[in-house]
């Protein structure tokens, strides 16, 4: 415990030394207008000409030094129900890059041609708001979170709002009206925090309104500029109760265990209230999730559970007042096995890698005051096999102080019922956590101080898990300084500590065993004067594990080099070494022929490269080689994309892995192969089909979704899904599923 309680000292010495003064930002004034606005992507109504013209902007990325190349005008107005704003992106001989055609498919919008408007409307620099649409009109919206250094997008949150784009002679139009019932707000604050970000696929390039250092994100919303509301301040108006009802069914024939066609047919309800302009009410009762996007296969070797997003839409709102707790997740590249997370959303539904259909949910949520945001979650799950009911509840708070930090603590219980109405007092766990978070207010320095302590039955000891983080950001230097300490005892039944628990294969069991991680990140950009190269960043991992006796358990050094050629293909060399110790017996390779227990040393080195992502077609490729544990393994991955504008694209992504060990493992080799297919007939009906052949998991499968948006926030899915085995291809299971919703302005 000594080495938290020097590191809560540094970070708290830390605060007052780094207190900067917050950076000059545009602003601007904005009136209100009683004009009608056709949304068609044809900026001809009258209230345009009387609209706020904002035009300059500034490159963020290559070279946040110089304004933008091309020219970009926004204009921006509000009414009573809505805020209006509209674009023109000029271009000589535009030839847009679409790369999907999918609603909220954030990593392929970051690569077309578009333009998304980054809102804060209670000015606090913590969560907010992006709308975006690309170059053929379609949509991503989401929330926005601060989380560290880093702003988080989730772009599961979905919400009405009306959006169309066109491709004209001199470039791109993009027109959006966001009513104001969508979002949540003060009404009493008139300055809201804005930010217009334009991608520019031919030069490679984002402009911004607000300029800043391209070290930050260009959604971070310490450097949003500032839209005032000159006149009225806005109101929440509209409609404040949503109720969606929604069928689903469907046909199943399990053929593994001969079990004959099953049918099925449900209904559910979900209900959104606003209570204020600021606090939203969300009710779930009999909610269906089976048209969420199905996650990706592994060749898998990983002593650890994998991290996944939530994707459920009941969890996604305010999402950050639950899941921002324990470990950051700024780097996109930590593996599973460095999150610390006392929350974690997809435990609720699940139990021994089974769905468990949710009975009813309640959360309540959003900002109390300007300073103070709440969440409540509370779920009930239905019986499993003979697991009893199980109820799971969570409590948080965000008291936001100076200006971009904030005070946190949570509390989650997960408790059984018996007769599926009375909590079992023998049967639960309890966790509960305060945390600091703190950041300057150029987000160059970020760090947080956090304790969290588990209860159970057995009244556990050494049941806390306790840390902190000292990060740094610049231009060229990018630092990330971490330790956490978690007791043998701290369970946290709906959060995600993998790395407390470890599994003996030779006699099916398990056991928990606390540890001290002490972690460094660091990552340098540099631009050289080169015709070859545009940017490389070389950078390290190292992480040490150790019992709570200080004896090193596991300890992983990564030394990498990216880099991105002038011709915008990008690279990667990396060269990585391990130690890991297995404290018992364990089947790393899936094959029932497990490792003998001991300390492993194994290294490997190897490269990536990728094709320019503009063009309809693109490759990328991985190989690596290096010891494993106590034999060899050698990886490949191969991706081809091609892209047909704008209605298709189509992937194909193999993977190869070959192990050579000594006996008993021996040598195998394993494929997986993955291709998806996207189609769209129209904007608002997609059709993606994922099939995966896996000879790791001896399974073949398909999932088939048709969607089709026939009125705003209002769908029916079609979702076909199959499995094989992946020798014979005989039938395994067979299923198709159907989900009509609704969506009611009351």
């Amino acid at each position: 415990m000594r080495i938290i309680y020097l590191s809560i000292f540094i970070i708290t010495s830390f605060v007052a030394k780094c207190y900067g003064q917050a950076p000059g930002l545009n602003r601007v004034h904005i009136t209100k207008t009683n004009e009608t606005f056709v949304i068609d992507g044809v900026l001809d109504e009258a209230g345009w000409d009387k609209a706020r013209l904002i035009d300059e902007f500034w490159q963020h990325w290559p070279n946040d030094t110089i304004p933008s190349e091309v020219k970009t005008e926004v204009r921006i107005a509000y009414g009573e129900s809505h805020i209006y704003v509209g674009a023109i992106c000029y271009e000589e001989n535009p030839s847009p890059v679409v790369l999907s055609m999918r609603r909220d498919d954030e990593g392929n919008y970051w690569r077309s041609d578009a333009f998304c408007v980054s809102m804060d409307p209670n000015n606090n620099d913590k969560n907010g708001y992006i709308f975006g649409l690309n170059a053929a009109g379609v949509q991503l919206d989401g929330t926005l979170s601060q989380r560290g250094a880093n702003p988080y997008l989730d772009p599961f949150w979905d919400e009405f709002w009306e959006g169309e784009a066109r491709v004209v002679e001199h470039g791109y139009v993009y027109e959006m009206a966001i009513p104001f019932s969508s979002i949540k707000f003060n009404e009493e604050n008139a300055d809201w925090g804005f930010n217009f970000i334009r991608n520019d696929m031919k030069r490679a390039a984002y402009d911004i309104w607000s300029r800043f250092p391209m070290a930050f994100s260009g959604l971070d919303f310490g450097y949003n500029g500032e839209v005032f509301f000159k006149d009225d301040v806005p109101e929440q108006t509209g409609s404040q109760v949503v109720i969606i009802p929604s069928v689903s069914g469907g046909v199943l024939r399990n053929f593994e265990d001969n079990e004959p066609l099953k049918g099925s047919l449900t209904g559910g309800v979900d209900a959104k209230m606003s209570i204020g302009s600021d606090l939203s009410l969300d009710v779930s009762v009999y909610p269906d999730f089976s048209t969420v996007y199905v996650d990706r296969q592994y060749i898998d070797f990983y002593r650890f559970e994998y991290y996944l997003p939530e994707m459920r839409s009941f969890f996604l709102e305010n999402g950050d007042l639950f899941s921002d707790f324990g470990s950051y997740s700024d780097h996109t590249t930590v593996a599973s096995d460095n999150r610390i997370k006392p929350l974690y959303t997809r435990r609720i539904g699940m139990y021994d890698w089974d769905y468990v259909p949710m009975v009813y949910g309640t959360r309540f949520s959003g900002n109390v005051s300007d300073d103070v945001r709440v969440g409540l979650l509370n779920v009930t799950n239905e019986a499993y096999e003979d697991r009893p009911s199980q109820n799971y509840s969570a409590a948080s708070f965000q008291w936001g102080v100076f200006k971009r930090s904030a005070i946190k603590g949570v509390f989650t219980n997960r408790q059984s019922l018996y007769d599926g109405i009375k909590f079992d007092d023998t049967d639960f766990n309890r966790t509960a956590g305060l945390e600091f978070d703190y950041m300057n207010t150029t987000g160059s320095w970020t760090g947080s101080i956090k304790y969290h302590y588990s209860f159970n039955p057995e009244k556990y000891t050494n049941a806390h898990m306790a840390g902190g983080e000292l990060n740094y950001a610049s231009t060229k230097l990018r630092v990330n300084n971490k330790v956490y300490q978690v007791g043998n005892n701290y369970i946290a039944d709906m959060g995600f500590v993998p790395r407390l628990y470890h599994k003996n294969d030779v006699d099916d069991t398990e056991f928990r065993q606390g540890f001290t991680e002490l972690t460094n990140f660091t990552s340098m950009l540099f631009y050289p004067k080169s015709n070859t190269f545009l940017y490389l960043t070389p950078g390290h991992r190292f992480s040490v594990f150790t019992n709570l006796n200080g004896e090193v358990n596991d300890f992983i050094g990564t030394f990498n080099l990216w880099g991105e050629f002038t011709g915008r293909s990008a690279f990667n060399i990396f060269l990585n070494y391990e130690q890991a110790t297995l404290l018992a017996p364990r089947d790393i390779l899936h094959n029932d022929k497990p490792l003998d227990s001991g300390t492993y040393n194994f290294q490997s080195l190897g490269a990536y490269w990728a094709s320019d992502a503009r063009k309809r077609y693109q490759v990328s490729s991985t190989i690596e080689h290096g010891t494993f544990y106590n034999g060899q393994k050698t990886t490949a991955q191969l991706g081809m994309s091609y892209r047909v504008q704008p209605w298709g694209r189509f992937l194909l992504d193999y993977n190869f892995c070959r192990l050579d060990f000594p006996e008993p493992q021996g040598l195998e080799n394993y494929h997986l192969a993955a291709l998806t297919s996207e189609v769209a007939f129209h904007k608002d009906l997609n059709w993606t089909t994922l099939v995966q052949y896996n000879t790791q998991q001896d399974n073949m499968n398909i999932n088939s979704m048709i969607q089709w948006r026939f009125r705003p926030m209002s769908d029916f899915f079609i979702v076909v899904k199959e499995d094989f085995e992946a020798g014979s291809f005989s039938n395994k299971r067979f299923q198709v599923n159907f989900k009509l919703r609704y969506w009611l302005n009351l």
